[in-house]
């Protein structure tokens, strides 16, 4: 089984798909921040529709919602063109409703346009003056003036305008409204639709990756010929269309089945169609006379993707992992070249190469039928663009990345130009992952997709600095003083340690896929877990940011589902003693002495553990095995081993023990948290949350409980649409029951608390969600108002001390003595924050 591909899930039509993923996998393989009060109001996140946004919680709490980018940003690219004299790389992007426009030659950032609509699909014309925009999710055009940087027009059009082409006569465009099976003519000057086409079909296809999370949507292409027609591929009529744009007139050409892909020869002579999967077969067409030339039959099945010469004699197609040339004229296939997986196939301007959209970025010569480069290696690209006038070419990857890689195509001497964010920096693409200090006054928000980190000042509710990180940043965590926060970076070879007061980065070697941090107690070692090249942990000395003694190696971890794709926790004991290390695809806990930086043993667990948690006291260590629904208890007393075994709910993630006899756990399968017994293992009581819950934190007799949920849905009456539902749910332990709700407006994806300060990761609206407690500024804390220290907090623990009330057992020791009085006194004297 591979640990840690995060590879996206493909899914076409009528779908929805939620962050709710339980696929486990491990690989060997300067401006201010925007920041938008949230209380009973209505804030717009950048690219959505206003959300509502509700109550908060606790008495004085408030709420506030933070950006952690910068505007302009570059989310979800959708599309990607060259201006005619290729100065210019104009990329679409659906989530941020703009085009960001760069230098092709020295990839400057030239301006931005915002758009009315999610950006799907854009061209240009001819004399570089115009684009044209086709917005998926409000079905509408938009006209650019390239010159202003300014949307001149909008036209409605509707059901799912994606794919847009400009006439090489410039006056008209040709849009696909997918859903409706049209295609619209739109007069540029006028800015209105002068014709619409019917019964011309077309496919879309969604691709999801769970871990960001991010959505990638393409439509099937279609292409001018001339200055009047078009051709298009029709894969549910069994059809090659050519369409007359001026009259409307349609010939409808009889073709095999699985119609997937065509391209135009750079001439306008030949087309080619690929039939995909077992049909195998590639049909040429002839454009003069409209009629099919030949039909080849392929040696294996074909992936789809194809790109033609400049006279049409000629044609690389993608297959499984690999390409092919092809000589159309005899229906001669080349062997395989090892291109990797292609999700576009381009012609270079002069007609030599085709450039292999995807993860190598291969350049295979149509002459010589040799792969003679490999551009990429930088990420796995889904659309990309060639300049028209040299040798050039952009690709822009969604699913794995807001990302821009510019290559050359000068054949052998091809290879990256540049590797960035398709938008300027900084950016905050997907919050994912976050921190926060003790007492609360700062947080860190980790963005997975723009590799960066963002310092929230939480009684402002703004961004104080951007710091960077690796690629694929995960976990984070912030040292007890507040100071620095630790970084792993899944796809990097090292951790980052970031200055939280300067936001500046220091970048420790460690090995790829660290995805767990945990900090000691006295905030001098780091600790992080990395699942590739022999898993195990790392101990990074934060004092000078080295690596302090080798890797532990441990049992197995790696990518182990729920929400956002989470990863094998590790865990310190609450005096920092003992590391423990689920071994998620091993079936065993590693415990490591955090002294001797060694390890203790390996105790067999159930089945798939993936979260822990130490008792108050560390005599026991809590388990919780995702496919077994269960938690193994570890004795930790004497010889670790398993003591006892607690049936729970489905797909068991985060576990407390309260300190009172009872465990906490997040049955995240079945959207519930539920109480059992520490001793007897049963069920005291279950509270089921509005969606799968992704946070849990025990503040006083209050649970809070983070959940949310994430659909995005492409196909029927609707259309493309994306939705949203996120809260704070507030559990009373005694009763179990929600007795408050924090309406986030946007789905959380962890949540941490820090004195009485929560913070939220919300990565789909590429910000955080602050929210003030209003309660129990620390254990002391007993009488409201809470926030300040006084003689009635200590009447209240007196009265709780004397009826032996589990509240007043600060140290969680099941008994009432000097010990508990002695901490009441010392956080007293400490005071509120």
């Amino acid at each position: 089984m591979s640990k840690f591909v995060a590879a996206p899930i493909a899914l076409a039509f009528a779908i929805s798909q939620a962050c709710g993923q339980a696929v486990a996998v491990h690989p060997e393989a300067d401006a201010p921040s925007e920041v938008r009060t949230v209380d009973a109001r209505t804030i717009v996140f950048e690219g959505r529709e206003p959300l509502p946004l509700g109550p908060t919680y606790g008495r004085g709490s408030g709420a506030q919602f933070v950006f952690t980018g910068d505007l302009p940003e570059g989310d979800a690219p959708s599309d990607v063109v060259f201006t005619p004299d290729g100065s210019k790389i104009i990329i679409a992007h659906r989530e941020s409703r703009n085009l960001i426009i760069w230098d092709a030659a020295t990839r400057a950032f030239l301006g931005e346009v915002p758009i009315s609509g999610g950006a799907q699909g854009v061209d240009i014309t001819p004399d570089g003056t115009t684009a044209v925009v086709a917005n998926v999710d409000n079905d509408s055009i938009s006209i650019v003036d390239l010159g202003t940087l300014s949307e001149v027009a909008v036209i409605p059009a509707p059901e799912n305008p994606g794919v847009v082409r400009i006439s090489p006569a410039g006056d008209v465009a040709a849009v696909s409204l997918t859903y409706s099976s049209q295609l619209a003519i739109v007069d540029i000057a006028t800015g209105s639709i002068v014709r619409t086409i019917s019964n011309i079909g077309y496919s879309a296809t969604m691709s999801f990756s769970p871990e960001p999370p991010a959505v990638s949507l393409q439509f099937s292409q279609f292409s001018f010929i001339d200055d009047d027609r078009v051709i298009n591929v029709d894969g549910f009529a069994n059809q090659a269309q050519i369409i007359n744009v001026r009259t409307g007139a349609v010939t409808r050409l009889t073709i095999p089945a699985n119609g997937r892909d065509v391209s135009v020869s750079l001439d306008g002579s030949k087309a080619a169609v690929t039939h995909a999967s077992s049909t195998r077969r590639i049909t040429v067409i002839d454009l003069a006379s409209e009629t099919i030339d030949a039909t080849w039959t392929a040696p294996e099945d074909l992936w789809g993707e194809i790109t033609l010469n400049t006279d049409g004699t000629r044609a690389v197609v993608a297959v499984l992992n690999a390409s092919r040339v092809v000589d159309l004229t005899t229906g001669t296939f080349g062997s395989a070249l090892s291109t990797a997986s292609v999700n576009e196939m381009l012609t270079t301007y002069d007609g030599q190469y085709a450039l292999c959209v995807g993860y190598y970025g291969s350049l295979i010569n149509f002459s010589t039928g040799a792969l003679v480069a490999n551009t990429n290696f930088q990420v796995s690209t889904e659309f990309g663009a060639v300049s028209p006038v040299d040798h050039r070419a952009a690709m822009c990857s969604t699913t794995f990345g807001d990302d821009l890689v510019v290559v050359g195509t000068n054949g052998a001497a091809g290879g990256v130009q540049s590797f960035q964010l398709s938008g300027p920096l900084p950016e905050g693409d997907r919050c994912r992952t976050i921190a926060i200090s003790q007492d609360g006054t700062v947080a860190a928000g980790v963005s997975i997709l723009s590799d960066s980190l963002a310092v929230i000042d939480t009684a402002t509710g703004s961004v104080t600095g951007i710091a960077p990180l690796g690629q694929r940043p995960s976990a984070v965590a912030i040292t007890p003083d507040g100071s620095k926060a630790v970084v792993g970076n899944l796809d990097s070879t090292f951790a980052t340690v970031v200055d939280l007061a300067t936001a500046t980065s220091a970048h420790v070697p460690i090995s790829t896929r660290a995805g767990a941090v945990a900090i000691s107690p006295d905030g001098h070692y780091a600790y992080l877990g990395v699942v590739a090249s022999g898993d195990g942990v790392w101990r990074v000395d934060l004092n000078t940011n080295t690596v302090a003694g080798a890797k532990i190696l441990t049992g197995d971890m790696g990518g182990v589902g729920y929400s956002y794709s989470q990863t094998s926790e590790i865990k310190l004991s609450n005096s920092g003693a003992i590391l423990a290390v689920a071994g998620s695809f091993t079936n065993n806990v590693s415990l490591i002495n955090t002294a001797t930086w060694s390890l203790i043993t390996n105790v067999p667990v159930g089945n798939f553990p993936t979260a822990l948690a130490f008792s108050p006291d560390d005599t026991r260590l809590y388990v919780a095995n995702r496919n077994g629904d269960n938690v193994s208890v570890i004795g930790l007393s004497g010889t670790p081993s398993v003591i006892a075994t607690i049936a729970v709910g489905d797909s068991p993630w985060h576990i407390i023990d309260d300190g009172a006899g009872g465990l906490w756990v997040n049955n995240w399968g079945n959207s519930s948290v539920a109480r059992y017994s520490t001793i007897t293992g049963a069920l005291l009581g279950s509270v089921t949350t509005p969606n799968l819950p992704v946070g849990l934190h025990l503040l006083g007799n209050r649970l809070l409980v983070a959940n949310g949920l994430s659909t995005t849905t492409l196909g029927g009456a609707g259309g493309y649409s994306h939705t949203e539902d996120g809260r704070l749910s507030v559990i009373d332990t005694a009763t179990y029951t929600i007795v408050d709700t924090i309406d986030l407006g946007a789905a959380p994806s962890a949540l941490a608390v820090g004195g009485n300060v929560a913070a939220l990761a919300a990565p789909e609206a590429d910000g955080a969600v602050i929210v003030a407690l209003g309660g129990p500024c620390n254990q002391a804390d007993f009488a409201e108002p809470y926030g300040t220290l006084n003689f009635f907090d200590v009447q209240v623990f007196l009265g709780l001390f004397s009826a032996h009330d589990a509240a007043a057992d600060l140290n969680a020791d099941v008994s009432f003595d000097f010990f508990d009085v002695q901490l009441f006194l010392n956080l007293f004297s400490a005071g509120c924050p």
